[in-house]
């Protein structure tokens, strides 16, 4: 086939990273793959490097609105290139898609990432168009499911549910001195996320200045930039807590550090299935998370790791007190998190699962086409 993925950019995030290793597995199974998006990011270059080509329709980057620039420039990509699926990932992305594909014959298809909670009514209306429009949508989990077809009006047939996986790495293993993640020793616990108000950063360091009540030598660690850093940056300084946090900012090596930490903090307010608790428990990182969106699904409480609501610092304070001042039980979540992952989907089958739903996208167009 020849597949059209369509990304508000490729910059380092979740639903980026998603979309790279959807594009280079499918070029490892001799299908054609183009990317096109508002702009290019630090992905571009790998993605390029197994043969896709990237398109960069815009001067600056689309987001969480509608953007008719994007949808014209995809229009006219369209039109000089055919192609037999085309598979929007994000918001902007997803509406800008609708619209150049207006007229046309060709399936689209829809990955939805996350709960969506930033969306007002205007969102949730061009959202409900998109889906209207879509001939499958992905959800990558249940909740969000339940979302699409409860809130947003998707028939059940043509929503699935693909959870996230995490793509073969072809990167070497790599270690980093925990030294350099905290010069004067103690335990470090880390965040890896985008900066952005839904993935709860603020509760994080919140919860830093509670444990350091407890556990004053301990050192914490974010990984990530965003609209949120300037924000974060300047909670640090009213928590008086700056000289324990350091914004370690994009790292290449992300995966090293999380496997240098003693705890991860996954603080997010809402989510879909975020590849980082995969990563931590692929690493072997005993996990503190919020159960929201599909992370329960991910882990199970007091099994694999420790759940607390979300918005709830004190809750993630106590949980990682916990873990610090009992290696043997933060081990044994970690041993078992790293168990589960045998049981959790591969990236080959997420890969399978994305194939036949564009094989049913492309039958239901030509059930459509039928007299």
């Amino acid at each position: 086939m020849r597949i059209l993925l369509v990304a508000d950019s490729l910059d380092v995030g979740g639903a980026e990273r998603h979309v790279v290793g959807v594009a280079t597995a499918l070029v490892g199974g001799d299908h054609e793959v183009e990317i096109a998006c508002s702009v290019e990011g630090g992905l571009a270059a790998a993605v390029r490097e197994v043969g896709v080509t990237v398109h960069p329709l815009g001067a600056r980057l689309v987001k969480r609105r509608v953007s008719l620039g994007f949808a014209r420039h995809l229009r006219g990509l369209l039109d000089c290139h055919a192609f037999d699926v085309v598979h929007a990932h994000m918001f902007a992305s997803a509406v800008a898609s609708m619209l150049a594909l207006h007229g046309r014959q060709t399936p689209l298809v829809i990955t939805e990432h996350s709960e969506a909670s930033w969306r007002d009514e205007r969102a949730r209306s061009c959202s409900r168009l998109v889906y209207a429009r879509a001939a499958r949508v992905i959800a990558v989990s249940r909740g969000i499911r339940r979302r699409l077809i409860e809130l947003d009006r998707v028939p059940p047939a043509r929503v699935a549910v693909i959870p996230n996986a995490l793509a073969p790495s072809s990167m070497p293993g790599s270690a980093v001195d925990r030294a350099s993640l905290a010069p004067r020793g103690g335990p470090v616990v880390g965040a890896v996320a985008r900066m952005q108000t839904e993935k709860g950063l603020a509760y994080f360091l919140e919860m830093a200045e509670l444990v350091l009540r407890r556990i004053p030598q301990a050192s914490f660690v974010v990984l990530g930039d965003g609209p949120q850093r300037a924000e974060l940056e300047a909670l640090v300084q009213r928590l008086g807590i700056a000289a324990r946090v350091r914004f370690l900012g994009f790292r290449p090596d992300a995966s090293a550090v999380m496997r240098a930490l003693d705890v991860l903090v996954v603080p997010s307010l809402s989510e879909g299935t975020p590849l980082v608790v995969l990563e931590a428990m692929t690493a072997g990182v005993p996990l503190v998370a919020t159960a929201v969106g599909g992370i329960p699904e991910q882990v199970r409480h007091g099994r694999d790791a420790v759940l607390v609501p979300p918005a709830d610092a004190g809750a993630l304070a106590a949980a990682v007190v916990d873990l610090l001042n009992d290696p043997p039980q933060a081990r044994r979540l970690a041993d078992a998190a790293r168990c589960r992952m045998a049981v959790c989907g591969s990236h080959d089958t997420m890969m399978e699962q994305t194939l036949a739903i564009y094989s049913a996208a492309l039958a239901t167009l030509a059930s459509d086409r039928r007299p």
